[in-house]
Parts: C-alpha cells; sequence; structure tokens
C-alpha cells in the first residue's frame, strides 16, 4: 500500500500513546481515520487535539474484549465509511505484576490482559477480516506486540510478555493464511519502539473492569512513565524513550514497502534477540535478558 489517501483505517486503542500518534499520522497523510477506544472523555480530547492541529479524524467506542462491541463497531464504520482498508489491533494493557513471582499472580490479573491483548486482537480479526476479504481492495492488518514476549522474555512480567507472545503466533498465521489465499489483505506486527515509549500503558489500571479487580496489592507499583525513569535512575541507569509519533512514522513507512516485521533497529535489543537464538540453535540454557 503506497498511498494512505482516502483509506479507511480503524486504530483501537486511538484515544493515547501510539494509537493516537497513528492516527496523526494516517490523517496527514488523507486517510479517513476513526480512532476508537473505551474511554469516552479520553476519545473526545484526541478528536479535539487533532482537530486544534488542522486534522479531521472521527471517533468511535468500543471494547475490544467484548466481540459484540467489536462487531457493531465493525458495522458501524461499514455502513457510515465504506470499505476498511487498514486496521490497527493496537489497544493493549499492562497489569501491576513485576512484585510478585509467577505462582502468585491472580487469576484476574490473567484474565484482564488476555480480553485485551489477546482476545481484542482476535475480535478484531473476527469483526473486520472477513469483510476486508469480501470486498477485494488493498487492506493491511497491523497488529501492535512486543519485544517482550514475542522475542524475549523479562521474567518480572510473565503476563504481558504472554500475552503479547499469544499476539506473535496469531499475527505470524494471519500472515501465512492471507499469504496462501493470495488475498489483497496483508498483515504485519508492530513492535514500539526502538526504545521504551512514552505512553499510558504504566496507568492502565484506570480502565480496569470491576469484575476482575486487583485481588492483591502489589508491593510497589510502576503507575507513570515518570515513576518508570525513577526506578531506572535509582540503579544508576538513564531510560532511553521514543516518542509515539516515532512509532507512528516507522509503521507507515514499513506499511509502504509491505513489510510484515515492522521492528526497529535496536542494538541492545537485537543483541538480546540474537542470543535467544544462539542459545536456542546450540540448546544451551538461556541467559536472563538485559532489561535496560
Amino acid at each position: 500500500m503506497k498511498d494512505f489517501k482516502n483509506k479507511v483505517a480503524v486504530i483501537t486503542g486511538g484515544a493515547s500513546g501510539v494509537g493516537l500518534s497513528l492516527g496523526r499520522a494516517l490523517a496527514k497523510e488523507g486517510a479517513e481515520v476513526i480512532l476508537t477506544d473505551i474511554e469516552k472523555e479520553a476519545l473526545k480530547d484526541a478528536v479535539k487535539l487533532l482537530s486544534e492541529e488542522g486534522l479531521r479524524v472521527h471517533s468511535l467506542l468500543a471494547n475490544v474484549a467484548d466481540l459484540d462491541s467489536m462487531k457493531a463497531l465493525s458495522d458501524a464504520i461499514n455502513n457510515k465509511f465504506g470499505n476498511v482498508h487498514l486496521l490497527f489491533n493496537n489497544a493493549g494493557i499492562a497489569p501491576q505484576e513485576a512484585s510478585f513471582p509467577i505462582w502468585d499472580l491472580s487469576i484476574n490479573d490473567w484474565e484482564w490482559a488476555f480480553k485485551v491483548n489477546v482476545w481484542g486482537v482476535i475480535h478484531g480479526i473476527k469483526a473486520f477480516v472477513p469483510l476486508m476479504l469480501s470486498h477485494g481492495e488493498e487492506s493491511r492488518v497491523i497488529n501492535t506486540c512486543s519485544g517482550n514476549g514475542a522475542l524475549v522474555t523479562y521474567p518480572s512480567t510473565p503476563i504481558y510478555a504472554t500475552t503479547k507472545s499469544s499476539v506473535a503466533t496469531i499475527s505470524e498465521a494471519l500472515y501465512f493464511q492471507l499469504l496462501s489465499l493470495e488475498s489483497s489483505v496483508g498483515a504485519s506486527i508492530l513492535f514500539p519502539g526502538p526504545h521504551v515509549v512514552e505512553t499510558g500503558l504504566y496507568g492502565s489500571e484506570r480502565n480496569r473492569p470491576k469484575d476482575l479487580a486487583q485481588e492483591k496489592e502489589p508491593a510497589f507499583k510502576i503507575e507513570s512513565l515518570e515513576a518508570m525513569k525513577e526506578m531506572v535512575s535509582s540503579m544508576g541507569k538513564e531510560l532511553q524513550t521514543t516518542h509515539p509519533d516515532e512509532v507512528a512514522n516507522f509503521c507507515l513507512e514499513g506499511i509502504k514497502k509491505n513489510q510484515y516485521w515492522l521492528l526497529p533497529a535496536n542494538q541492545d535489543s537485537d543483541k538480546s534477540y540474537k542470543d535467544f537464538v544462539e542459545s536456542l540453535l546450540s540448546r544451551t540454557n538461556p541467559n536472563l535478558p538485559d532489561l535496560f
């Protein structure tokens, strides 16, 4: 897809972070952008912000954890805007899990993360891909993933890593199935980076459903990017960060090149990926990956 002008783009988790930046970048290139999110006020603020920048986008409430909500979203967009050409399954959360060993993590934490990070992607595919296949126009599904889980595993975040490992598998299966059909629909997997992205992911608890309330109080919480920076600084290191606009621009350039792997280069991360593959091929025990 070389040109985004007049293409209909749907972005879940579009009220902030990478989703908002994707909306900004696509609107600048003339796409018909629909931001979707579970946060009503944040969506309003996002549309207002982009409008003040001279960009036109639309917004619709949706809950990616609910298949009926996603099907209703798909129907509403198809009826109002026509064929969807770009689906960004971008919504995601991160539970406060770092102070617990994996055997003490609550089932509610696991269920919440899987409902959003995994089922959210599945629901997006179920709701939109059949229509994308049927209209026959060049289209693409982009699933937001993470090197944590998909490529290496950071032991302090087993829930998050497991969900992203699942997203990687779903994305690869989708890519190969679409390829085997020789369809006009493609698939990509986005790894936001190359460093820690400046988003509100650490504050995910604000959107936690009441029926999956936190069962155990963590010994410590990292609820903002600033808190993460302070923690890393206390370890004598500096946290490198990436603005989500950089992620969005990188993503769109990769789509234009028909790339599956939307994975920015990072010397430290690449070394961790290489070390893991080498341990696999040599059948030696893996080393603990460097976190920062």
